[in-house]
């Protein structure tokens, strides 16, 4: 199995040239990769507050309710949902998210995202290269994962599941092609993910998969002996029953159910969709897995089996929904060089001054703009990455009739959900719904849907009991319109975009 890697790259080993680390001669075609990602980290960094939105703050939100009062079971955050059963998979994620909050405010918290994304990155293109990937293969393939993978980058709890994805594939990977019980520490890798995102079903089937090629692979000493049977079924097993060991039991189960197999989801959340809801993501995927799929077909040799089965798997359940084109593109960062038909050999050239000095003074760029950017980014007042989008007479004005009147309940636009509950915790058990359409029944949903797109003739149904409204007119037109025309109502803010509407009692009702 060893065969299917490429041969390292025998770089010539040098003392300084020119006063310069040797490391910059002989390891110049891994400096630029680093390069790449230096700026990656520099770019994300500086649009920092473009990368918190609604998925951020329902990870501060709920963070600080387990911080406060530990493991939830049951909705107090919502009103349409409020009491019912709540299995919060995600948990750890939001706990450390809200410590991370709490120690470098909101900063620090998009520093460690945009540091958990680009080493995530950083780590699957140093494992294509550990697996033998030439440098020419590698560079090829990264503007392409790129592509796929950064729509992914706002600050939410994903990124915590994206290190152990890469340490996982790259685990199974090398197991492929040398077996060792090394691929064993897989099932603790799926045990944490399990209680920080709800992707560890992706990581689980990759597990189960291993398991089953290894039998494949295997299939005649199986029958000659039983203890050939012990690692693709620890494999196989092992891994669905490591998703269960979370602090919910066997609850849990029924959360997967609920959005994997439900359909709620897909009508509310677009990252649920199929992938060609996203136009610019699809053409990636589609250039990318059409790549993969040609190279694995004409260079068979240079994969392996459990390669080519997680390939297609990934591939049909990133068609399924657009959330897992981030694993698929850092999966294919991996593998897919390992199987392009460029030769090894093609990377090597010899070292010399004037490379190593451009080496340098790359890398010394790249490193500098970080730099910049992580401090920029530390010292930057919270109220710059907040109040993009967001703004603070939204929420005054909201908490100027909450507080006036105690019995108001408000219905939200769904990028103001979990801010308001975030910047106002009193407003909690008193909002229509947040982010976590989860915990919706698909009829909650569907009246909630044809509240702010005005459809049907009954569609203020969805907002009975509701007086007070916050809107965007961008996003809601024919809600605002529909709204503004009632009788009575009050406009307690409108900056031409977002609007908070008081409505009368009589209409309400």
């Amino acid at each position: 199995m060893a065969s299917l890697a490429y041969p390292r790259e025998s770089a010539p080993v040098e003392a300084r040239r020119g006063g310069l680390p040797a490391v910059f001669a002989q390891r110049g075609s891994d400096l630029l990769l680093g390069v790449v990602l230096l700026v990656l980290a520099a770019a994300l960094l500086a649009n920092i507050a473009g990368e918190f939105s609604v998925d951020s703050w329902l990870e501060l939100v709920t963070g600080r309710q387990v911080w406060l009062y530990g493991i939830p079971h049951n909705e107090t955050l919502t009103l349409l949902a409020h009491g019912a059963p709540w299995v919060d998979q995600q948990w750890l994620s939001q706990l450390a998210g809200y410590a991370i909050y709490l120690i470098g405010g909101l900063g620090l918290l998009g520093l460690v995202n945009v540091g958990l994304f680009t080493t995530s990155f950083a780590a699957s293109v140093a494992a294509a290269r550990h697996l033998g990937a030439p440098f020419k293969a590698v560079l090829l393939t990264l503007p392409l994962s790129i592509a796929l993978v950064a729509p992914s980058r706002e600050v939410r709890t994903q990124e915590f599941a994206m290190p152990l994805f890469v340490g996982l594939v790259y685990l199974l990977a090398t197991d492929a092609r040398c077996s060792s019980r090394r691929v064993y520490w897989c099932l603790p890798v799926l045990v944490l993910w399990a209680n920080l995102h709800g992707t560890v079903t992706l990581g689980a089937m990759l597990v189960a998969l291993r398991g089953i090629a290894m039998a494949w692979e295997r299939r005649h000493a199986l029958a000659r002996s039983v203890n050939a049977w012990k690692r693709p079924l620890l494999l196989s097993l092992g891994a669905p029953i490591s998703i269960l060991l979370t602090p919910y039991g066997l609850s849990i189960i029924g959360y997967y159910r609920t959005t994997l197999l439900g359909s709620t989801l897909r009508r509310a959340v677009t990252e649920w969709q199929p992938i060609t809801s996203v136009p610019t993501t699809a053409a990636a995927f589609f250039v990318l897995a059409g790549i993969a799929v040609w190279s694995f077909g004409r260079s068979a040799s240079r994969t392996t089996l459990w390669e080519r089965l997680a390939l297609l798997a990934l591939a049909a359940a990133t068609i399924s929904a657009v959330r897992n084109a981030v694993f698929f593109g850092l999966f294919t960062m991996m593998v897919v060089p390992l199987s392009l038909p460029i030769r090894a050999d093609a990377d090597r050239r010899p070292a010399d001054h004037r490379r190593a000095a451009v080496n340098a003074v790359l890398v010394g760029a790249a490193a500098a703009a970080v730099l910049i950017a992580i401090a920029a980014t530390l010292l930057r007042p919270a109220s710059s990455i907040e109040l993009q989008y967001q703004r603070t007479k939204v929420l005054t004005a909201v908490e100027r009739a909450t507080q006036r009147i105690p019995s108001l309940h408000v219905l939200t636009d769904g990028r103001f959900a979990d801010w308001l509950l975030w910047r106002d915790p009193a407003l909690a058990g008193r909002i229509a719904n947040d982010a976590r359409y989860e915990l919706l029944t698909p009829r909650q949903i569907d009246r909630v849907d044809r509240v702010f797109a005005a459809l049907g003739t009954r569609w203020k149904q969805g907002a009975r009991g509701f007086r007070l409204l916050v809107l965007d007119r961008k996003y809601d037109p024919r809600a605002v319109k529909g709204f503004l025309a009632e009788p009575g109502r009050r406009i307690l803010y409108n900056d031409g975009e977002r609007m908070v509407l008081l409505r009368t009692a009589r209409a309400a009702a």
